[in-house]
């Protein structure tokens, strides 16, 4: 759930903010939207589900449940973005689903602000439909971005897409990758390199011999400026599940986090017991991460799922799915999990994580209200009509 802050008056300047509180405009989607004292405190967004009475129930009992688990919630407001066109005179499109939702907030305890529709020909609210037919489009002006890497046009898959890399790029970190291989392999193989190659692969294992310090550096700055050897050294460690753990745990929290956790790493391989406290965050239990680390995370890991051999994918692409899972991006994180499973269909990890995206499962702390002031991933919220 991302949230963002705004006033709104009527029901389009809200249908106006939901796209920044999900950072895109949905398509074929439930969103609901949770309030606390008129305060919203994020936005979900799940798919359109089949039109039949069973489906509709329990997408609605899983919403509203999801709901009740952020803190505070007092109230939902829910907008359902259609294909269909709003026609004057008609039932509204989705409105057993709707329909099926209010009765599940009135059991809950939970008010209902608004029931919304947003369909090809402009928009309608379930609880005070128009006489006159659908509301023009054009009363819903969103606003652009402050962030220009937002594109709210896009829909809810878009940002999942690895970002367009040269060819020569791929060709450079493959080759470092081959080099590194063979640098670390038998003697005869490492003299086989040139010394320039030899000498770069060289500084990429130089940069493997401490992961924490590697991994903390990576995310320090933009995903652009970390050069082809430590790219391509993130790239070796994302491809042992063993470094990609303490990546993923050092990256939700921080680097004496990486530190232990290696150590532990390094102990359960000499058979003794893992922490259960460094393994908690893995499942999605503990404090709340810091929202720009998983931001910068997210970004790297895409750089290397889009620069690395489609065929050496799988361990960036199940970090991907973990980091965005661990935003509350399911939808997301099933894109980078069902693309690494169509590489390797055994992928640990994200085999995992499709276990747990197919269970409606999220980490503990995106239902919690954060409390950091100002920024984004900080505690501001919409304030509600």
């Amino acid at each position: 759930m991302t949230p963002a802050v705004a006033r709104v008056s009527s029901p389009a300047s809200f249908l106006a903010l939901v796209p920044h509180l999900l950072e895109c405009t949905p398509r074929r989607s439930l969103v609901l939207v949770p309030f606390a004292n008129g305060r919203s405190l994020g936005a979900m967004r799940v798919d359109l589900p089949p039109d039949d009475p069973a489906t509709l129930e329990s997408v609605a009992s899983t919403v509203i449940g999801m709901a009740c688990k952020v803190t505070d919630t007092d109230a939902v407001a829910a907008i359902v973005y259609a294909e269909d066109a709003l026609s004057a005179g008609t039932t509204l499109p989705h409105r057993a689903l709707i329909d099926a939702l209010l009765s599940r907030a009135g059991i809950c305890g939970l008010a209902v602000i608004d029931a919304l529709v947003v369909g090809a020909d402009g928009w309608d609210s379930y609880l005070l439909p128009s006489a006159d037919g659908p509301r023009p489009p054009t009363e819903i002006i969103v606003a652009e971005p402050s962030e220009p890497e937002l594109s709210l046009g896009a829909d809810q898959f878009s940002a999942a897409a690895l970002p367009a890399v040269d060819p020569a790029d791929v060709a450079t970190v493959a080759r470092l990758l081959t080099d590194v291989d063979a640098a670390r392999g038998r003697p005869r193989d490492r003299k086989r390199l040139s010394p320039s190659r030899r000498a770069e692969a060289d500084e990429v294992a130089r940069l493997l011999g401490d992961p924490p310090v590697l991994f903390e550096k990576t995310i320090s700055g933009p995903s652009v400026d970390v050069g082809w050897p430590r790219l391509a050294a993130v790239a070796f460690c994302l491809e042992r599940p063993a470094l990609r753990d303490v990546a993923l745990m050092q990256w939700a929290a921080d680097l004496a986090t990486g530190d232990a956790v290696l150590h532990a790493q390094t102990a359960f391989s000499a058979g003794e017991p893992f922490p259960a406290d460094l393994a908690r965050p893995m499942w999605g239990e503990g404090g709340r991460p810091d929202a720009d680390r998983l931001r910068r995370a997210l970004d790297l890991c895409r750089c290397v799922a889009a620069t690395v051999a489609p065929d050496r994918r799988t361990g960036a692409l199940s970090a991907c799915a973990w980091l965005a899972w661990a935003q509350g991006r399911s939808s997301h994180a099933a894109v980078y999990a069902e693309a690494a499973l169509g590489i390797d269909d055994q992928h640990g990890l994200s085999a995992i994580m499709m276990s747990l995206l197919d269970a409606g499962r999220l980490p503990e702390w995106v239902f919690e209200r954060p409390t950091s002031p100002g920024g984004r991933g900080s505690s501001r919220g919409s304030r509600g009509r």
